[in-house]
């Protein structure tokens, strides 16, 4: 697409290409993809400062709010809201900073073998989920993602199981692929 914008809320979703010995085995686990982020828009730095691009994700550092060109780069898939949700986006933005605000919104290494292992053996071997999942003020990228959806009353995603990045490519019904490249400043 030559002359594709992101749009504020627009999911993008990291193609895991990687042949290293982890890309492999993350990619056998969750599948292809591998880390969600969302554009949020051009945002004001300051009191009338420039307008700047900005991403919200989970890292290792937690959720956090940052500048869009620190994923470059990078090969995604872009994921948008239908047409009918598409009132909420302000919303969801809004939720987002509230959660990238938050003290309390460390990573949450701890939901790696308490749910997404299990739903990776559950998803590959049919074994029961033993532990129902719980959200909590910490997250992993994809928690992170749908988290701002959720509380705006968007059901981007199911709430009761722990989700993947690649579930905002596969199995959300509220969500269009609009874009897949490499991504640029040129999308902005």
């Amino acid at each position: 697409m030559n002359n594709f914008k992101l749009e504020p809320m627009d999911f993008l979703i990291d193609v895991n290409r990687g042949q290293n010995p982890m890309s492999v085995i993350k990619r056998w686990a969750v599948g292809e993809y591998s880390h969600v982020f969302a554009y949020l828009g051009n945002l004001r730095l300051g009191v009338g400062g420039l307008l700047y691009p900005f991403l919200y994700e989970s890292s290792g550092r937690g959720v956090v709010l940052q500048s869009l060109s620190n994923r470059y780069g990078q090969e995604v898939v872009v994921m948008r809201l239908k047409p009918e949700f598409r009132d909420k986006i302000w919303v969801i933005v809004e939720e987002a900073i509230k959660l990238a605000s938050d003290s309390q919104s460390f990573y949450d290494y701890f939901c790696i073998p308490l749910n997404i292992v299990p739903r990776v053996f559950h998803d590959k071997f049919g074994m029961p989920i033993p532990v129902k999942y719980q959200r909590n003020e910490q997250m992993v990228c994809s928690e992170a993602c749908a988290e701002p959806c959720w509380r705006a009353k968007v059901p981007v995603l199911p709430e009761d199981v722990v989700p993947l990045p690649g579930d905002f490519v596969e199995l959300s019904g509220i969500l269009d692929e609009v874009n897949r490249g490499v991504l640029s400043a040129d999308w902005v």
